[in-house]
């Protein structure tokens, strides 16, 4: 977080969503990638895994959620996107290929694949569409190159 507080973050959130949008890749004056760490906000709230005190410190600055929790029902759903929020947060991306499998034996891949199959025949819900997006996924074809994991340098 940048070595600060999260009272400061927030203030700084704050402070610069008043004057526009804090897109994904907004970054302050001083260097702080603030609209990478919106989106890991948004991300973990997303698959419950934000402290409520944050959410509450958040809400009260009037921070853009963009889309609402995965119901706590859904627990398969929820569960492929916190592998996808992990895989997304080592690698710095959400393009998993489609025989990635989670060290735990979870095909992220394979389900990742066939939700953008479902998205691109139209049969994906808006929510569910919503929360992709979020993770940078997308349903337009993947750029050209290897269908393995590349290491990240």
């Amino acid at each position: 977080m940048h070595g600060q507080p999260l009272s400061v973050v927030v203030g700084l959130y704050a402070e610069h969503a008043r004057r526009a949008a804090v897109t994904s890749d907004f970054v302050t004056d001083d260097g702080f990638r603030l609209g990478r760490w919106a989106d890991r906000q948004r991300i973990a709230r997303a698959v419950r895994t934000l402290p409520p005190c944050r959410e509450v410190e958040l809400d009260a600055v009037g921070f853009d959620w963009r889309v609402d929790p995965v119901p706590r029902s859904d627990v398969t759903r929820l569960r492929m996107l916190t592998e996808l929020a992990a895989f997304r947060e080592t690698r710095g991306t959400a393009e998993v290929p489609v025989h990635y499998t989670t060290d735990d034996g979870v095909r992220l891949g394979e389900w990742l694949y066939r939700q953008v199959k479902r998205w691109r025949t139209g049969v994906l819900p808006e929510d569910e569409r919503a929360v992709l997006e979020l993770f940078g996924v997308s349903p337009r074809p993947r750029r050209r190159g290897p269908r393995r994991e590349v290491p990240r340098t």
